[in-house]
């Protein structure tokens, strides 16, 4: 532990400002300091030469009430810090150090006066001051992170720069604390930036500090028990450092006590302090012209006192008592950067397009089909060309992640085609249905049970395959006609023209009896049909639509069958 006692360390020699003509100090605003980062600057005063017509003689500036952590050295040191204004109106005041406490401070400059008349006249100036905490950048020197950027819960490591010091403080933003040289790793739960503090100590001495606040002079009698006789009194008190004048109050005019003065002086544990009342021979505020009354003294405990003797007088004196830690050797900040998760997208499928999409919340995306990452898929929508489960994976700067649910992207081809073929058996075969669903159509009518590759024909028809994927997708092969049970040279003969057509088909089946004729479209929809025909029939294809046909022509239990082209 140390004593607040600084060493005179960044003061230079003031220069006063001439600029200035009228009376007063400058600038009543003192430029800004901040908290152990070094200072120094200038007040500059201008001295009144008279008042009353009587001229000042000299002036001494006694003290200057600054912030903890700093000291004022006057240009005309060497004299004491007394100046003759008849001589030189214009003076300076340096004040330097590094501050050690933030706050707004009112620096009061207490002045004795000598007049031609009158010696010893106390006067206090102001100005206004502000410490402010230190905000200076500084790198990163004193700790290391491992991790600090990421998703909640995040662990982060730390790492110690400056190993073997006295002391060291860590603040890890996250409301933890440590004074350890290798803190545990911390976790951060919720997303934010939460900002790191480091402090390496290798000195860790403490400064007291004592500050007189405050002196009320509560009761007073005069000189050998006759004040007051015939005025009220015209109170002030002097402060002795080991026997030399430290402090003078202001007089506190025409009024009897109790009276108090407020003040803002830092004592020196290691002297010894008196504190002196006195009583002003000044008469309604005028010039002093006689001798000033003693009252008594009183030596000054650093703990305050309350009710104390001071001759013919009682005192409350107030001092204040703050230990400051020593300022740190390494200060270092980094920040730990908290990302919360990303929202997931929604998707959405516009089946007419085959477009899958969702809103641009500001993140980065990758889209997967049936869980597998779509190489170049970063874009809000996708138009799809294959079936499947669609879901996006959204990222953000931390690497935060988000899945949305999956949605089922149907995908029809238009150009895929079941292709069928009758093999060495005599059986219809389908040689592309991959993983599809296999319904074999004979005619019109779906086959009960035919739901393998092949399939055997039952009777003279056109035969088809109907594929369906796992998403409801329906493929229709063409068709091929297979004649069973209709004798080939019965058949050789019938005819059915012209073909193609316009409005009117010509059936002429050789002198043969059948039973009933049949226009079916593609879709296997009937659109025309006729019970009886003659030998040669003629039929109106006037209202029928364009497009691909099959005739067919039922004899007994059996069909026969031709492809027939409507077009004008």
């Amino acid at each position: 532990m140390i004593l607040l006692f600084l060493p005179l360390i960044g003061r230079t020699q003031c220069t006063p400002n001439y600029s200035y003509t009228s009376p007063g100090i400058y600038p009543d605003t003192m430029p800004t300091g901040y908290v152990n980062q070094p200072y120094s600057e200038d007040i500059s005063f201008v001295l009144p030469t008279d008042t009353q017509g009587y001229d000042f003689t000299n002036f001494e500036i006694v003290s200057i009430a600054l912030p903890v952590g700093l000291s004022w050295q006057c240009d005309n040191f060497a004299n004491g810090c007394n100046y003759n204004p008849q001589v030189n109106q214009y003076g300076c005041v340096n004040v330097f150090g590094t501050p050690l406490l933030a706050g707004q401070y009112q620096v009061d400059v207490s002045i004795i006066a000598d007049l031609t008349i009158v010696q010893g006249v106390p006067t206090t100036f102001s100005v206004f001051m502000e410490i402010l905490p230190d905000t200076t950048p500084v790198s990163n020197n004193g700790f290391g992170m491992v991790g600090s950027i990421g998703c909640a819960p995040l662990t982060v490591s730390f790492t110690n720069n400056n190993p073997g010091l006295l002391s060291y403080n860590w603040d890890f933003g996250n409301g933890n604390t440590s004074t350890l040289e290798n803190p545990t790793p911390q976790i951060y739960t919720t997303p934010g930036d939460y900002v790191v503090s480091y402090e390496a100590f290798s000195n860790l001495d403490t400064i007291e500090l004592y500050t007189l606040t405050g002196v009320d002079v509560t009761s007073m009698s005069g000189y050998g028990g006759g004040f007051p006789s015939y005025d009220n009194a015209d109170t002030y008190y002097k402060i002795f450092e080991n026997g030399t004048l430290f402090n003078q109050s202001s007089f506190i005019a025409d009024t009897d006590p109790p009276v108090s003065w407020a003040t803002s002086l830092i004592l020196n544990p290691a002297n010894t302090y008196t504190i002196e009342i006195w009583e002003a021979d000044d008469s309604a505020g005028e010039v002093i012209l006689g001798a000033d009354d003693y009252i008594g003294s009183h030596t000054m405990n650093l703990s305050g006192c309350n009710g104390c003797a001071a001759g013919n007088s009682t005192i409350n004196y107030a001092i204040n008592y703050q230990q400051i830690l020593p300022s740190a050797n390494i200060v270092s900040v980094d920040t730990v950067h908290v990302g919360d998760y990303p929202i997931a997208p929604t998707l959405s499928f516009d089946s007419l397009n085959s477009t899958l999409s969702f809103s641009n919340l500001g993140d980065v995306y990758q889209w997967l089909l049936n869980g597998v990452v779509i190489p170049g898929a970063t874009d809000t929508s996708l138009v799809i060309d294959s079936s499947g489960y669609y879901s996006v994976i959204a990222y953000n700067a931390y690497g935060c992640s988000a899945y949305s649910d999956s949605i089922v992207g149907i995908y029809c081809s238009p150009t895929f085609e079941p292709n069928i073929q009758l093999n060495a058996s005599g059986d219809l075969e389908v040689t592309n249905s991959m993983n599809y669903d296999i319904q074999w159509i004979m005619g019109t009518n779906p086959l009960p049970g035919d739901t393998l590759l092949t399939c055997t024909p039952q009777a003279p028809e056109n035969y088809f395959v109907l594929l369906t994927d796992p998403f409801g997708c329906e493929y229709l092969s063409d068709y091929i006609f297979v004649n069973v049970g209709l004798n080939e040279n019965e058949t050789a003969s019938w005819k059915v023209y012209p073909n193609p057509a316009k409005d009117q088909l010509r059936i002429d089946v050789d002198g043969a009896s059948v039973d009933r004729l049949e226009l079916v479209d593609i879709t296997g929809r009937v659109v025309k049909q006729i019970d009886e025909i003659d030998e040669v029939t003629q039929i109106d294809l006037s209202e029928i639509n364009n497009g691909a046909y099959i005739v067919k022509i039922y004899q007994n239990q059996s069909v026969w069958s031709t492809q027939l082209l409507i077009q004008r």
